[in-house]
C-alpha cells in the first residue's frame, strides 16, 4: 500500500505543478498585453525568454459575472498582500515547506489515501509556485472572484493557490474526523470500565 500511495502522492504532485505551470502560460497568452498571436510564436517566444517576464495586465475575461473573470496579475509576496517585495525569502519558505509536505507524508500519510490526496494537492501547489518564485521573483495570478452580496473581491489566486487550499481542506477535515473517531473510542473505553465496575 505504501509504494502504490508513494506512486499517487509523485503523480499528483507533478501533475498539479505541471497543470498550474500551463494555466499560468495560457493566462500569460489570453490576458496580458505582450499576449495573443500565434500560440507556438509567444509559446517559443514565451519559453526562449523562461527567466524573463516582461508581460504587463490585459483585458480581463469575464467568465460568470458579476462573481468570475479571469484578470492578468502577479505577485511579489503571498495573499491579502502579506510579505510584499520578499520573493526571494518566500521562495525559500516555499522549498522548506516542500521538504515538510515530504517528511509529514512520509510518517504520517504513506498508509492513508486520504492524506496521501491531500498533502500531494498541498505540495503540487507549493511546487507550482516555487517554481513561479525561483524563475521570476514573482507568482502568476489569474483567478479573480467577487462575493457580491458582501461587496468582496477575493485575492486574485491560481491554480496551484487553489489545489493547495483545498488539500489544506481535506487535512483539516481528516484530523476533525481522526480527533472525533478517538474521543469515541475514549468515551467507549470509560463506559465499558464503568459497566465492568458496576
Amino acid at each position: 500500500m505504501a509504494s502504490r500511495n508513494l506512486r499517487t502522492f509523485t503523480a499528483l504532485a507533478v501533475s498539479v505543478a505541471v497543470c498550474d505551470q500551463v494555466t499560468k502560460f495560457l493566462a500569460t497568452y489570453y490576458l496580458s498585453i505582450q499576449g495573443g498571436g500565434g500560440l507556438l510564436s509567444f509559446a517559443a517566444r514565451y519559453f526562449t525568454h523562461f527567466w524573463e517576464f516582461p508581460y504587463s495586465a490585459g483585458l480581463p475575461y469575464v467568465v460568470w459575472p458579476p462573481w468570475i473573470k479571469l484578470s492578468f496579475t502577479t505577485n511579489t509576496g503571498m495573499a491579502w498582500g502579506m510579505m510584499h517585495g520578499r520573493s526571494l525569502l518566500l521562495s525559500f519558505v516555499s522549498l522548506v515547506l516542500v521538504v515538510v509536505i515530504c517528511v509529514v507524508w512520509r510518517r504520517y500519510g504513506s498508509r492513508s489515501i486520504f492524506l496521501t490526496v491531500s498533502l500531494g494537492l498541498i505540495l503540487g501547489g507549493a511546487l507550482g509556485n516555487m517554481i513561479d518564485r525561483f524563475r521570476l521573483r514573482e507568482v502568476v495570478d489569474f483567478v479573480d472572484v467577487l462575493i457580491p452580496g458582501f461587496n468582496y473581491d477575493f485575492p486574485v489566486f491560481n491554480f496551484a493557490d487553489a489545489c493547495a487550499s483545498v488539500g489544506t481542506l481535506l487535512v483539516a477535515v481528516f484530523l476533525i474526523v481522526s480527533d472525533i473517531r478517538q474521543l469515541r473510542r475514549k468515551s467507549a473505553k470509560c463506559y465499558d470500565l464503568t459497566n465492568y465496575l458496576s
